[in-house]
């Protein structure tokens, strides 16, 4: 399966380097949701949409890392 880094025809540097800027972006994506949970609740107001996703998406993640790695084999 073609991805972005396929397209663009990175080098195995300039894979490593985009890998990495995605994890950074989910980083910093986490930590501005974990913020916008502290922010609500020194607000007096609980949040729950944004507290109940934060186990959802860590188990879509999981899930999907789990397809992969049965569809890779």
């Amino acid at each position: 399966m073609k991805n972005e880094m396929d397209l663009l025809k990175f080098d195995e540097t300039k894979r490593q380097c985009w890998l990495k800027a995605n994890r950074m972006t989910l980083i910093m994506v986490g930590i501005v949701w974990l913020s916008m949970i502290g922010y609500q609740m020194l607000h007096s107001a609980t949040p729950y949409f944004l507290i109940v996703m934060v186990p959802i998406f860590a188990v879509i993640r999981w899930l999907f890392y789990e397809y992969y790695k049965r569809s890779a084999k």
